[in-house]
């Protein structure tokens, strides 16, 4: 692995700040003019503490001392939110607190030292007792919320995928483990979700997130399920929405053909990139992920540029950042065409292909087909190297 300068290190902890879980939907303001309650303030305090401003002087903090602060940000977002459950326990909110807490991981850092661990950065000592401590009380809310009869549909449907998601997760480590994965007993427990709560607008969100995870752990496999759903589920917003990916897996089997100018002022065309091997990266300067990959993707593109690699970047970034994208491309000398918008999610080619999540790297063989929609890491290096090697197949 290529270790992250500290710049960039501190640069991809800033942009993964601007919140630290995603909120669920609130509780009903108070009607405007009327006085709030103690449980009100209480409960908008708790809702802001969840989207934190980085300090001031973030970017001369350091890695370590940022760690801290973002460590101890979110545990204070456990006290406030453990206190809340505490001392309002008929209030309704109280359950999209015990939700939203599912999502905040502190460290539960006690110290971190001088010395450095294998991969270049601190040794950093975690408060066993505490975390333990936290793990204990946490499960007793969610026990009480598991049977509790006051619990809106909101929250319940939260809390049920958690434990969707839990089983999932263990799934997809059994599979990393070489065990078997009985993958078809999901699709029942998926359908039943959706049933349940069609009322919601959470069937579209749900089935990316699952067939998403899906693919990556067994590449090919959505393709049925996204079938299945469309032919069978009866929310009529999913049905839909599986038509549209039924059309992006087929989109994505024909060769890729983007045309365009890039943010500098180059003329790009990915047909006239035929017989090169080539990257397409989606990503932003606001993408801590993609930043942590970054050394990486240059690695490999110093390295096999000259054989026949290729990268074309995609760049989500907001209509506002279009300088702050070309500054960070010139600072870290990223010499390759990169595509512009200005429509965050909604950029052009991110819409096509149907893109959720960034960092996304689709590398196309030298006929221009999909080959890998996850190589990063180490990986990135071996398939390139691979397709190298190999003759250019026939159309």
């Amino acid at each position: 692995m290529i270790p992250l300068s500290r710049s960039l290190l501190v640069a991809s902890l800033l942009v993964s700040l601007p919140a630290i879980v995603d909120a669920q939907t609130p509780a009903a303001a108070p009607a405007a003019g009327a006085t709030q309650s103690p449980a009100d303030k209480d409960f908008a305090a708790f809702q802001a503490m969840l989207k934190p401003t980085p300090p001031a002087n973030a970017k001369e903090m350091g890695v370590e001392a940022l760690q801290r602060w973002m460590d101890e940000s979110q545990r204070a977002i456990l006290k406030a939110g453990a206190a809340f459950f505490e001392t309002y326990p008929t209030d309704p909110r109280r359950w999209d607190v015990v939700t939203n807490l599912a999502s905040v991981n502190p460290r539960f850092i006690q110290s971190i030292g001088p010395e450095r661990d294998a991969k270049g950065g601190p040794v950093i000592v975690i408060d066993t007792a505490a975390k333990d401590a936290w793990k204990t009380k946490y499960e007793g809310m969610r026990q009480q919320m598991a049977v509790a009869s006051d619990v809106p549909a909101g929250p319940r449907e939260t809390m049920d995928w958690g434990a969707f998601a839990k089983d999932f997760r263990a799934a997809s480590q059994d599979l990393k483990d070489g065990k078997s994965v009985d993958w078809a007993s999901f699709r029942p427990r998926f359908d039943a979700h959706v049933a349940k709560y069609l009322q919601l607008d959470t069937s579209i969100r749900r089935a990316d997130d699952y067939l998403g995870a899906l693919e990556r752990n067994v590449p090919g496999a959505s393709e049925a399920e996204w079938a299945h759903l469309k032919a069978t589920t009866p929310s009529e917003a999913l049905r839909a929405h599986a038509s549209v990916q039924i059309e992006r897996i087929e989109l994505l089997r024909r060769p890729v053909d983007l045309a365009f100018t890039a943010v500098d002022g180059r003329a790009v065309d990915l047909q006239k990139l035929r017989g090169k091997v080539v990257l397409v990266d989606f990503w932003a300067t606001w993408c801590g992920p993609c930043i942590a990959e970054l050394p990486n993707v240059k690695s490999v593109y110093a390295k096999y540029h000259d054989q026949g690699f290729e990268i074309v970047g995609i760049s989500l970034d907001r209509a506002t950042d279009r300088q702050k994208l070309l500054d960070f491309v010139a600072k870290e000398e990223m010499p390759w065409p990169q595509h512009y918008d200005g429509k965050y999610w909604q950029n052009e080619y991110a819409v096509k292909y149907g893109i959720r999540g960034i960092p996304a790297m689709f590398l196309i063989d030298q006929n221009g087909r999909i080959i890998s929609t996850s190589a990063r890491g180490p990986q990135l290096e071996l398939e390139v190297k691979r397709l190298l090697a190999a003759a250019p197949a026939k159309p």
